[in-house]
């Protein structure tokens, strides 16, 4: 109910004060309270309705009509009996202050007259509206069933709606649409970092699609929504993600051939010709060159596949959390990786995200590539950010070491090397830890490493010093320097 409508029932005799009707709000409830912060009971929307019975001096004024405006409150009314002309100037000077849509409810009308012309004008809308959204419903129905599949059902959903509309990936990958949408990428972003779905992205309206995880789902993005169309979005949503879901299960058999592969890839005694076979019916030719992709995401099970499908267009397989895809190999693959994990990074959460891509191969060399895509990911694995991508190709020969070393044995490496640094720099809050990465970043060259750190040759000296001393080690000799220098690499 809009509260133009409450204003003009000529019954009410509700009268106009502070504000003004046009853009004519919509209110979801009367709320009547006279407590003097009735903030914990309001949820943004309603008319609130108040005998004032909580005043006593112009600062209370002032308390209720700012907490009430705090909560976004489409208007406030006010019965005259127990107030003077005093009291109603403060209410209403307080009311312009906070922007307030204030109106008087005259001595003849009780509050409880009010709300019953308000409940039975939502019941009334109520009942219009589910009867619009069943109709709405048949036709979006019958445009799935008429076999035009998930364009189909979105371009039913535009002309229902009446509005453009579209089904995009958390990555900002069209899905579908009879146009571009603008501004694809930024809208996916503003979905996957909201604090709650559905939300709102600039003039777009944007609702998960599927359950769980959003990383996991698509979105439904709507232009210029309106809450008239509430009904009719959530129900197009719900139908997308009933086609999205039978395009699944018609993947299953194609993920059961690539669990299928991956075993045949972990016996080393399987001919290569078996594995060529299976390649190729999975439609790859004897010619192509391969790429492998192995990501995991910790924090969520099942989530490593559902983003990497939406990330890879190949084979996609999940095994043991794991999840692997093996795809054509262009140059742009790794680009495109890095592109999609960027565009979700901010919707992980609390959830570490790890991916190797291996180098292009033949088919021939598909169990090394994936051994590659591995170690790469070992390596991305304990970069220390949220979401890392790591090439085989970047990969030095010490990054591939440590990709093959336990956690433990990583650990203990560093605390035996750096802990006393670690701890002497806690106590005295000095510097030696940066101060000695600074200086095997200059090749040991004094001059260099001071001016980058800004200070005196003799300072960086004294320093240098100290974690000899710290350490048993000699920073002259070259072993010495590499094993502090794989310390300070494995701490990154």
């Amino acid at each position: 109910m809009r509260l133009g409508e409450l204003l003009a029932d000529p019954g009410l005799g509700l009268r106009l004060l502070v504000g003004a009707v046009e853009p004519d709000p919509e209110f979801r409830w009367i709320y009547i309270t006279d407590l003097r912060d009735p903030r914990r009971y309001l949820g943004g929307g309603e008319v609130v309705l108040t005998g004032m019975l909580w005043y006593h001096d112009p600062r209370d004024a002032e308390a209720f009509v700012s907490a009430i405006a705090e909560m976004g409150v489409v208007g406030l009314g006010i019965g005259t009996a127990e107030i003077g002309p005093v009291t109603f100037d403060v209410v209403v000077e307080a009311c312009r202050r906070h922007g307030v849509r204030l109106f008087t409810v005259p001595l003849d009308v009780s509050f409880a007259t009010i709300t019953q012309r308000v409940v039975s004008a939502l019941a009334a809308e109520h009942v219009r509206r589910s009867s619009a959204v069943l109709e709405h419903h048949r036709r979006l129905v019958a445009a799935l069933g008429d076999g035009g599949g998930l364009d189909g059902l979105v371009a039913a959903g535009a002309v229902e709606l009446g509005v453009p509309c579209w089904v995009i990936t958390p990555a900002g990958r069209l899905v579908a649409g009879a146009v571009e949408l603008p501004d694809a990428a930024a809208v996916a972003a503003g979905f996957v970092s909201a604090t709650r779905v559905p939300c709102q992205v600039g003039s777009y309206r944007v609702l998960p699609v599927g359950t769980g995880h959003r990383l996991a789902g698509w979105a439904l993005v709507v232009a210029d929504w309106t809450a008239d169309q509430h009904e009719i979005t959530v129900e197009l949503a719900t139908l997308i993600g009933l086609e999205r879901s039978a395009l699944a299960a018609g993947r299953i058999v194609e993920r059961r051939a690539a669990t299928q592969l991956l075993s045949l890839l972990a016996d080393e005694a399987t001919p290569a010709s078996d594995i060529t076979a299976r390649l190729t019916a999975a439609g790859f030719g004897a010619e192509d060159q391969l790429c492998v992709v192995s990501m995991t995401i910790t924090g969520e099970i099942g989530l490593a596949l559902a983003v990497l499908d939406e990330l890879v267009d190949g084979l996609v397989t999940e095994v043991d959390g794991e999840a692997v895809a093996i795809t054509l190999a262009g140059n742009d693959v790794l680009e495109s990786l890095r592109a999609g994990v960027r565009a979700i990074e901010s919707g992980l959460g609390p959830c570490r995200l790890a991916l190797g891509v291996s180098g292009p191969g033949p088919a021939s060399r598909l169990r090394a590539s994936l051994d590659e895509a591995r170690y790469a990911r070992g390596v991305a694995g304990h970069n220390g950010v949220r979401a890392a991508v790591v090439a085989g190709s970047e990969l030095a020969s010490h990054q591939l070491l440590f990709g093959a070393l336990p956690e433990e044995l990583r650990q203990s490496f560093c605390r035996r090397l750096l802990g006393p640094v670690r701890a002497y720099d806690q106590e005295h809050h000095s510097e030696l830890v940066e101060s000695l990465r600074v200086f095997l970043d200059c090749s040991g060259s004094w001059s260099q490493a001071a001016a980058r750190l800004h200070v005196h040759v003799n300072t960086l000296r004294y320093r240098i010093g100290r974690v000899e001393e710290l350490t048993g080690r000699d920073l002259s000799r070259f072993a010495d320097r590499v094993d502090l220098f794989l310390a300070l690499e494995l701490t990154r």
